[in-house]
């Protein structure tokens, strides 16, 4: 016998991130239309449909908000990354030669250098992360609006980098294996640690049918 509630996961994406005044009852008209046999598939393209619709009405009602969003995003993003190559830098002195601090030689084992990608990984996750969080925590009256419009820009500034990359710079696009790790940090991992950290925050007590009536 078909389940006559909606698949929990677009049900749970819907209410967390949908937007407008009309969401409420967007939401029930879409469980309706599910229990009367739309199909999964339908719903699933309702409720992602409606979400992209109502974060650009958003974003286009608040321009200047948006921009703010953006803007925000970045500056903390490149002011974590900043201070957190700070101490990186003093370690790779320190494993390669050491300093000369008051009549000795200080130094420390070379071997961690060999995890430094994963801590580079790390920092990144953290900083994208940690820049989505106060982009949601700033605007939090527009908050999926603002993480997606930050989010966005994260890819086209990816893309805008990896244009420059290769034709000014004539960085090796080929083969893939060497350039596979870099696309996947500027495409993946940035956007998705970026997206995670601006949906981390509490959304309040809101309460639908989709969250209390959904299944797999």
């Amino acid at each position: 016998m078909r389940d006559t509630r909606p698949p929990r996961v677009a049900a749970w994406l819907f209410d967390r991130l949908a937007s407008g005044p009309n969401r409420e009852s967007l939401c029930g008209d879409l469980a309706e239309q599910y229990r009367r046999g739309r199909s999964s598939a339908w719903y699933w393209r309702q409720a992602i449909g409606s979400i992209l619709a109502g974060t650009a009405r958003d974003i286009t009602d608040h321009k200047l908000l948006a921009l703010r969003a953006v803007t925000v995003g970045f500056a903390s993003m490149w002011t974590f990354w900043g201070l957190a190559s700070v101490p990186l830098r003093v370690i790779w002195v320190l494993s390669n030669g050491g300093l000369y601090v008051g009549g000795h030689w200080m130094t420390i084992d070379y071997s961690w250098m060999h995890y430094r990608g994963y801590l580079a990984l790390l920092l990144i996750v953290v900083g994208s992360a940690g820049s989505g969080w106060i982009v949601a925590r700033l605007h939090r009256d527009h908050q999926t609006a603002m993480v997606l419009a930050f989010l966005v820009t994260l890819i086209l500034a990816a893309a805008a980098q990896l244009v420059i990359q290769v034709r000014l710079v004539g960085w090796p696009i080929r083969p893939m294996i060497h350039s596979a790790p870099t696309l996947i940090v500027l495409f993946v991992v940035t956007p998705i640690s970026a997206l995670v950290g601006g949906f981390w925050t509490d959304y309040g007590t809101r309460t639908t049918g989709a969250r209390q009536n959904a299944t797999f």
